[in-house]
């Protein structure tokens, strides 16, 4: 890490965690929350975690190391899996998505591939069970991605992790929760970008929720997207200091801009808009867009569009992409029926590009 950073925000004594499946099964993707009424939810679901779970024994006197280490090639060996998506790959040239084998009937969330194709790391949240059936962790699997790992960044206290990628230098960055329970159940501070073992926090200063970072190690830049009070969100860079919102056409009145990924050169970005959305904020889907300047980018291209069949709502975003650019992870998100019977799901596929 070379930009500056600040640590203004020190963990609470009897934080909570483990009702984050809340931050990225819902508010990471934007289902239909408003803002307001996910801050409840989670808030309740602190109280909730704290009288009912198991005693927890705290690992944060054990030095933190990253069990992943990303190599220099690129491992392309095969990856297998089901083709029952519905996302489609606007570029010629790619396999049918295949959803990924360790995927299974809980829901996954912060989907990246690491940039040697080796490891995919998520957020997963498992199916209710009563009691302490809910256990929402960071994992990884490493290729075939058949089996997965709770990483060390899950902190064993009561606040939650999401979104993680892991920078050139091999640092691994992500979003972190700050919820407090005395004098009741609050937040601190809103959610915010953290490294490695959590103690350096990165305050890019904006005032809202901080997630889904991206560090750019050729141009020394954060890329986060930024969540409003309104619920509202965009996609910022944090660079010598200071923070700057992207302008338009990345950014747009009235849309949903998060998520950014960008590509070893910080020349491509990629990201999830609801700039094509039908109905209501749907469907989010992937787009493309080249740097121009230190802040400026093209017009954005869809890249991966998510039709939307009868009955059914959704989209694709948490896209991530191997350093050849011959790889692709991301998250397909489903939402059918209405009021109780209203269903929402999170899973992950691959695709790979193919020989014409």
């Amino acid at each position: 890490m070379r930009f500056q950073e600040t640590a203004s925000f020190k963990q609470e004594p009897h934080s909570l965690s483990a009702f984050g499946g809340f931050v990225g099964f819902f508010v990471s993707t934007h289902l239909f929350l408003h803002s307001s009424i996910m801050k409840k939810i989670l808030l309740l679901m602190a109280l909730f975690l704290f009288v009912s779970c198991e005693e927890i024994t705290s690992s944060e006197d054990d030095p933190f190391e990253n069990p992943i280490v990303v190599l220099d090639d690129v491992d392309s060996s095969p990856v297998t899996g089901e083709e029952d998506g519905v996302a489609i790959i606007e570029e010629e040239g790619w396999s049918t998505p295949v959803k990924l084998p360790v995927d299974d009937d809980g829901a996954e969330d912060g989907t990246y591939i690491t940039r040697d194709g080796r490891y995919v790391l998520f957020y997963h949240v498992p199916i209710w069970g009563g009691g302490n059936g809910i256990d929402p962790q960071i994992y990884y699997s490493e290729r075939p991605f058949l089996t997965r790992q709770v990483h060390p960044i899950t902190s064993a206290d009561f606040n939650a992790e999401a979104g993680p990628y892991i920078s050139e230098a091999n640092d691994i960055y992500y979003t972190r929760t700050f919820i407090v329970l005395e004098p009741e159940p609050h937040e601190a501070t809103p959610r915010k970008i953290v490294v490695n073992d959590g103690s350096t926090i990165i305050d890019m200063g904006t005032g809202g929720h901080e997630g889904n970072p991206h560090y750019c190690d050729e141009w020394d830049e954060l890329y986060a997207n930024i969540e409003y009070e309104s619920g509202d969100t965009d996609i910022a860079v944090f660079k010598d200091g200071e923070t700057t919102i992207l302008p338009e056409p990345i950014n747009l009145p009235g849309n949903l801009e998060l998520q950014p990924f960008l590509t070893d050169d910080c020349q491509t970005m990629y990201f999830t808009s609801s700039r094509g959305k039908l109905i209501s904020i749907f469907p989010l889907q992937i787009y493309k867009s080249q740097r121009l300047g230190e802040f400026e980018w093209s017009e954005p291209e869809l890249f991966l569009s998510h039709p939307q069949p009868e009955g059914m709502l959704g989209g694709v975003g948490e896209f991530s992409m191997t350093r050849d650019g011959n790889q692709m992870v991301f998250l397909e998100l489903t939402i059918t029926g209405e009021g109780e019977d209203l269903f929402a799901t999170n899973k992950m596929y691959y695709a790979e590009k193919i020989d014409n």
